[in-house]
């Protein structure tokens, strides 16, 4: 592991200063996709075996082909590496890496709560995990990764471009009173930890009805702006406006529905929820740095997509005809996506840019 010291001054919103390089470094920039899916229950049996699972994800990574991927929703395992029944090896292993070889790792997931896990996939050649850190046992466990990103001028200017992930399983159903306080008590524990918010991400599934939910609201509104957190199809691309209200009027946010790939409740089995695309549970919020582009990340202007939906899938199946023929992707990646979940991952890409001076504002979990 690369250590090293920021050595600019600490702020809120600093952007890099543009000095000369330091010898030897080089220009560069790169591009980190980010997905977040609810893969139902994995390992539960419920859908079939793991095995026969496996095949239809490893044919979405092979098309999405994601650097950070979060995976919720999977059935309780052991968490010790290589022992039988691990199911984060198991998805590694048959999903990611036999899609792409050697490629992919994923940070120590926790369970203290006894119930279903999550567990944070990442590309391990881009990026270096550093560790895990629960910041909730409520229902499930929510927990906050810490990264870097494997800057290819980390050995001269020994200046880490940091990212944190939390991850979010929220209890679903109605009313919203379990996931609001579950919500609320995350995004204070993480206004407790950082003074303002670094290069962070807060994705997964939230079970969200509406943006009037008091969780929803605790993550994008504050009363200090630099911890408040940004649904990118609200802020910065501005495609739509709140109020939300997305189980009573889908259909004016039908590209972003993520729930469910399938309207029959027993067709391809009888897991999960039916009814077709009707809600938006599934985000992936990001922190004033990443929409500011403050510390060599940013988000990428309209990148935020529901993998597989084109718009129509309102009420209807992910692969039906009807009212059109689903070309949000080839005709394989759709199957699978019906048959592995009835959720529909969510994905967004970031822009990455080498560091090149050694000059960044100081993160806030150092200068705390």
């Amino acid at each position: 592991m690369v250590t090293c010291s920021k050595k600019s001054q600490s702020g809120t919103s600093n952007t890099p200063v543009d000095t000369m390089p330091i010898s030897g470094t080089v220009a560069k920039t790169d591009t980190l996709k980010v997905m977040a899916y609810n893969i139902l229950n994995y390992g539960d049996g419920c859908q079939g075996t793991t095995q026969s699972l496996d095949i239809y994800f490893k044919t979405i990574i092979q098309y999405t082909a994601p650097d950070l991927l979060s995976c919720e929703k999977i059935n309780a395992f052991n968490l010790t590496p290589g022992v039988n029944g691990n199911l984060a090896d198991e998805l590694l292993n048959n999903g990611l890496n036999a899609a792409f070889p050697a490629q992919y790792a994923y940070a120590t997931p926790t369970n203290q709560t006894g119930g279903k896990m999550s567990v944070l996939f990442y590309n391990k050649q881009k990026l270096s995990y550093l560790k895990t850190e629960v910041l909730e046992a409520n229902i499930t466990d929510i927990d906050l990764y810490k990264l870097y990103y494997n800057d290819i001028n980390l050995s001269l200017t020994h200046d880490t471009t940091f990212i944190y992930v939390v991850v979010n399983h929220t209890q679903s159903g109605s009313p919203s009173t379990q996931r609001d306080q579950q919500v609320t008590q995350e995004m204070t524990t993480l206004r407790g930890k950082f003074a303002y918010f670094p290069n962070l991400i807060n994705m997964g599934d939230f079970n969200t009805s509406g943006s009037f939910e008091a969780g929803y609201q605790s993550i994008v509104d504050s009363t200090v702006g630099y911890t408040r957190l940004s649904d990118p199809p609200y802020n910065p691309d501005r495609v739509l406006q709140y109020p939300g209200n997305w189980d009573v009027t889908p259909y004016t946010v039908s590209s972003y529905l993520t729930t469910s790939t399938r309207l029959s409740a027993s067709i391809p089995n009888t897991c999960g929820t039916s009814g077709g695309a009707k809600s938006w549970f599934d985000h992936i919020f990001i922190s004033p740095w990443i929409v500011n582009g403050s510390n060599y990340i940013s988000y990428v202007p309209n990148s935020f997509q529901v993998v597989g939906n084109d718009g129509n899938r309102l009420g209807v199946d992910i692969n039906s005809t009807s009212p059109v023929t689903n070309n949000a992707a080839p005709a394989a990646i759709i199957n699978a996506l019906f048959q592995f979940s009835n959720k529909y991952p969510v994905m967004l890409k970031l822009l990455v840019k080498a560091n090149r001076n050694a000059v960044s504002p100081i993160d806030p979990a150092e200068a705390n």
